[in-house]
């Protein structure tokens, strides 16, 4: 962001939509990679995301410039993404514990910002190695699975799975978290 923080949120506070536009791009990328994380649903991710900025934009008079936006933004996603799992009855990761007031965004910050460079390079692969991809790695089907939902043999699954490691390789080589990825993806089979 090119204002500070502070002065942003004065500015949104003043009705200024292009400060709110520079808030919304600097954040959604990274508040829907952070929702995804926990909701694994692509669609629920950007409905929770637009909710929240949303609010912001409507809620704006109550902002204060004092208080770190970007933590109430994350505090936002992640309870409305919780509050999404618990309508639906879906698990919420052991590892977070709801009512803990120490939540570290650090951790949580850097967690999201890996997942966002996942689904770039993700969104960026041909739709049907991103397809399989998703199927194999993300959701962990079996090929024979894949096979059977997109209507293609075993080994087109097993090559375009292959397709996707190696443009994702590619993608992602020069990035900070690629042992992250080779580790979490890579070794799966």
């Amino acid at each position: 962001m090119s204002l500070s923080s502070q002065k942003l949120i004065i500015n949104i506070k003043n009705g200024d939509s292009n400060a709110y536009k520079e808030l919304f791009d600097a954040f959604y990328e990274s508040l829907y990679a952070f929702s995804f994380n926990y909701v694994k649903d692509t669609y629920v991710a950007e409905e929770i995301t637009e909710n929240v900025m949303l609010t912001i934009w409507e809620k704006r008079d109550n902002l204060d410039p004092d208080k770190s936006i970007k933590s109430y933004l994350y505090t936002s996603v992640r309870n409305a993404s919780f509050d999404y799992l618990k309508k639906k009855n879906k698990m919420i990761p052991l590892d977070i514990d709801l009512h803990d007031t120490s939540f570290s965004y650090e951790q949580q910050i850097i967690k999201e910002e890996t997942h966002k460079l996942l689904i770039q390079a993700l969104n960026s692969l041909p739709n049907k190695c991103k397809q399989v991809f998703e199927m194999c790695c993300i959701e962990g089907l079996k090929y024979k699975e894949v096979a059977e939902r997109l209507q293609i043999s075993v080994n087109t699954v097993k090559s375009q799975r292959s397709r996707a490691i190696e443009l994702l390789k590619e993608d992602l080589k020069n990035s900070q978290h690629f042992i992250f990825f080779v580790d979490l993806f890579l070794t799966k089979r």
